[in-house]
């Protein structure tokens, strides 16, 4: 039992929860504690002030009453005043002749009193035969006689014992509500951290399907778990991808290595001509070499996705980089009898890789020169469209259905099988967009096919 009951207690205190609401409602205790104590000597303060004030008045009126009537007009006074039953509770007196006899009054002589002065001390004094702690002063009168005037403390003494009762009892009611509001607050942090434990711990285990319950709240944990959400999501993608990439490229490279497989074994080394051998070898060259680009094509685009290649990156002129990727295309185009033109109204810098955005523009531009048909009109324009830059090949061709628009990228995915290429070209363009940030978009051009890529404010500067 005592075992168990030291885990609990060592669990909560391990609780970040626990330790972060504990220590923030004792900086609120304390400062509680300040405020009070900031209260309790303020009001003592000015109520000893008062007392003070209101005996020197006291004393100053009484000697007035000597200066007017002399010492049996001071009796007579201080008579009335005891009389009155106005505060005769708490006012105190005492008139001393020169030999130290009262002469009138409601506190007795005692030694205590030959000390004092007309300073003021706060004193133990018998008033009307009990004892009773005042403010007390004393004043010599002309004739030799003592004037003493007091004040009993007894009123402060209460409201000193009052305030000093309510603070601890409000100290202790914020610190009972501390430790419950910390034990609360850890609980209900708990359960929302252990749902996100849990769906964790499932996709951990396998099921990448699991996503985080959304909370209808839209508080700090409804953002984070629609971010882990995301993050699942990104990741399920990615899985999904290297699956399908894994199987698409076990089957591309399949039909290579089995016409290479059979190519060799036809070859027959002690009967064969030079001629044959000679072709069966260019044609094993060729294969490899096809293998070799695409195994490149794989190797870029994972580098893309990683992310490895920003370190390159730097300011540069897109509109330049598409003028080059143009001219260096004009050639085949013309061979191909197609029109091909760029257009760009001002120039625009972003920043990104120049190689590989110039990579990913001819792409663009050999997959329009590819399907467009004879005879083509290709155009690469750059534009602004608000707070974006966004970079455009469109051609004149039969573009593609929009049932189809969502395989595009795919690896290995062709629309048209007996175009050569190995149906990375798209896909490689995506991955470039993606590390810079820009969004790819397809859209048809009725006719032809539009193929965009739009830079955020952020990438693209005029």
């Amino acid at each position: 039992m005592k075992h168990r009951l030291r885990n609990a207690l060592h669990a909560v205190w391990n609780s970040v929860a626990f330790r972060l609401t504990l220590n923030y409602s004792l900086f609120a205790l304390s400062t509680s504690l300040i405020l009070l104590s900031i209260v309790y000597y303020q009001t003592t303060g000015i109520q000893a002030s008062q007392f003070s004030r209101q005996v020197a008045i006291t004393a100053q009126r009484l000697g007035a009453h000597y200066n007017q009537g002399g010492l049996q007009g001071l009796v007579r006074e201080i008579e009335l005043e005891l009389a009155d039953q106005v505060n005769t509770d708490t006012e105190m007196f005492l008139l001393l002749d020169p030999a130290g006899r009262a002469l009138a009054g409601n506190i007795e002589p005692a030694p205590a009193l030959d000390a004092l002065g007309p300073e003021g001390t706060d004193l133990t004094v018998l008033l009307r035969g009990r004892p009773a702690h005042g403010y007390v002063v004393a004043h010599a009168l002309p004739d030799g006689s003592r004037l003493i005037v007091g004040h009993d403390l007894r009123d402060l003494h209460e409201i000193t014992q009052l305030i000093k009762h309510a603070s601890l009892a409000a100290v202790g009611v914020t610190a009972v509500l501390v430790l419950l509001g910390a034990l609360l607050f850890r609980r209900a942090m708990q359960r929302r951290v252990e749902v996100i434990r849990r769906t964790a711990a499932k996709v951990g285990a396998g099921q990448i399907t699991q996503r985080v319950p959304m909370e209808r709240k839209p508080d700090e944990f409804a953002l984070l778990t629609h971010d882990i959400n995301n993050m699942l999501d990104r990741i399920e993608l990615l899985m999904l991808g290297v699956r399908n990439v894994s199987d698409a490229v076990a089957h591309q490279l399949r039909t290579p290595l089995t016409r290479m497989l059979a190519r060799l074994r036809t070859i027959d080394l002690a009967q064969a001509e030079r001629r044959e051998l000679e072709a069966s070898i260019a044609c094993l060259v060729t294969e490899i070499e096809d293998l070799a680009k695409v195994s490149e094509k794989l190797l870029q685009i994972s580098e893309l996705e990683s992310g490895a290649m920003r370190k390159r990156f730097e300011p540069s002129r897109l509109d330049v980089i598409a003028s080059d990727v143009v001219e260096l295309y004009e050639a085949l185009a013309e061979e191909k009898k197609a029109r091909l033109v760029v257009a760009s109204a001002a120039p625009v810098t972003v920043h990104g890789d120049p190689d590989l955005l110039a990579g990913a523009i001819a792409c663009m531009v050999d997959n329009a020169l590819k399907y467009a048909g004879s005879p083509a009109r290709i155009k690469v324009s750059i534009e602004r469209q608000g707070d974006e830059t966004v970079l455009t090949v469109a051609d004149n061709g039969p573009g593609i259905s929009p049932d189809k628009h969502a395989r595009i990228g795919e690896r290995f995915y062709r629309l048209r099988p007996d175009v050569p290429g190995y149906g990375l070209g798209l896909t490689t363009v995506m991955a470039i967009a993606r590390l810079h940030g820009a969004r790819f978009e397809l859209a048809n051009g009725n006719p032809g096919l539009r193929v965009s890529l739009r830079f955020g404010p952020a990438d693209a500067q005029g």
